[in-house]
């Protein structure tokens, strides 16, 4: 089966870079699941709201991200995007609410997106790799080695 964005998550990724845009849009195209795309630019407002998660709102949870938005802008505070968040969509509500950020799943998804991403990067299509919120650093050990995990987040970096 070949899935393509619905309406909400296509408009969320135009407000993406090009380079973003054109990966997401082939592993869509390729994919065996269902993706949606929960987040391209991000306004001032949200990210200080996320931001205040743990600091002064919701003090009952940990901080949600160090970038504020003022004294630190994040990749997501630009226009256009240079990150998106991500989730895996499926019909049926139970078992969306089951795998939409499950860590198996976001892994599968990303590696999807790093090989569509090097393909194109490699065709000259783009100008961009990616970084993953699961492996910062790159060295290819998932989850275990961050210091903050963000696994429903990519974003584009220079090579």
């Amino acid at each position: 089966m070949e899935y393509s964005f619905g309406k909400n998550s296509a408009k969320k990724l135009k407000t993406c870079h090009v380079d973003l845009q054109k990966i997401w849009n082939l592993a869509i195209s390729r994919s065996v699941l269902d993706i949606g795309i929960s987040e391209g630019h991000r306004p001032i407002s949200v990210q200080q709201a996320y931001y205040a998660i743990g600091r002064t709102t919701e003090l009952n949870r940990k901080p949600i991200t160090k970038v504020d938005g003022v004294n630190k802008i994040g990749k997501h505070n630009v226009e256009p995007s240079l990150a998106s968040d991500f989730f895996v969509y499926h019909k049926i509500k139970q078992t969306r609410i089951k795998i939409a950020y499950d860590k198996a799943h976001l892994s599968y998804v990303y590696g999807l997106l790093d090989s569509c991403a090097k393909e194109l990067y490699e065709k000259g299509s783009i100008s961009h790799l990616l970084r993953w919120g699961a492996n910062w650093d790159g060295d290819g050990v998932l989850f275990f080695d961050q210091s903050f995990d963000d696994a429903p987040h990519v974003e584009l970096v220079k090579p």
